[in-house]
């Protein structure tokens, strides 16, 4: 048996390695390559950058609009809420059946 320690231990390195291989690989996942060529690339070339304009425009919806996008969100929203409610609820609703039988004779 004393040779399950270090077994154990090897194992658990492995795991360990396996691990932080995964994570690594996974960081990069979803991630756009880069290409040799483009590595030096500058924010002001970035077709991203320049579309992306993160100042205030100072457009407020009016109160007609943001009442349309708080109804839009709360239906989106009340649809699946209310079957996964309803889903719960019927499991917990006792089996009430039309089964005809009576009391069970002992």
């Amino acid at each position: 048996m004393p040779s399950a320690m270090p077994r154990r231990c090897r194992s658990l390195a492995l795991c360990g390695v396996a691990l932080v291989a995964c994570t690594y690989i996974l960081s990069s996942a979803f991630v756009a390559p880069t290409t040799p060529w483009r590595v030096g690339a500058t924010r002001a070339e970035s077709s991203v950058a320049m579309q992306a304009g993160g100042e205030y425009t100072g457009f407020v919806p009016d109160m007609q609009r943001r009442t349309l996008m708080n109804l839009v969100v709360v239906a989106a929203t009340a649809v699946p809420t209310l079957v996964l409610l309803g889903a719960f609820a019927y499991y917990f609703y006792p089996n009430v059946g039309g089964g005809g039988g009576g009391a069970t004779v002992c």
